[in-house]
């Protein structure tokens, strides 16, 4: 089974809401996302797993019942948490665009 994109880890419904995610490592890596968790603002974070992933084959972790779902940072992590994920999310943005090459060099 392939991985799960984060977009789509919305269980459970009734806990899941504002779903924004900020880093996907895509396939065989991890993600984080802010979201409202039963109307309370606060950073999950989740193995994505993958067909390749030996450690989280499948739907990744955690799961629940074969549901993906989201593990819930505590306070005291979550702003260091959304700090190297949103850096990590803009050097991996900035290194595509260095590798695809500007149009005016094209």
């Amino acid at each position: 089974m392939s991985y799960i994109h984060p977009e789509m880890v919305v269980s459970p419904k009734n806990a899941v809401s504002d779903l924004q995610i900020v880093y996907d490592g895509k396939e065989g890596s991890w993600s984080l996302a802010t979201l409202k968790w039963n109307e309370r603002s606060a950073v999950g974070i989740r193995w994505n797993g993958g067909s390749s992933d030996t450690r989280f084959p499948g739907i990744g972790n955690p799961q629940s019942r074969g549901v993906p779902t989201w593990f819930i940072l505590p306070d005291d992590l979550q702003d260091i948490a959304l700090k190297k994920a949103k850096e990590l999310a803009t050097t991996e943005v900035s290194t595509i665009s260095a590798a695809e090459g500007s149009p005016c060099q094209q």
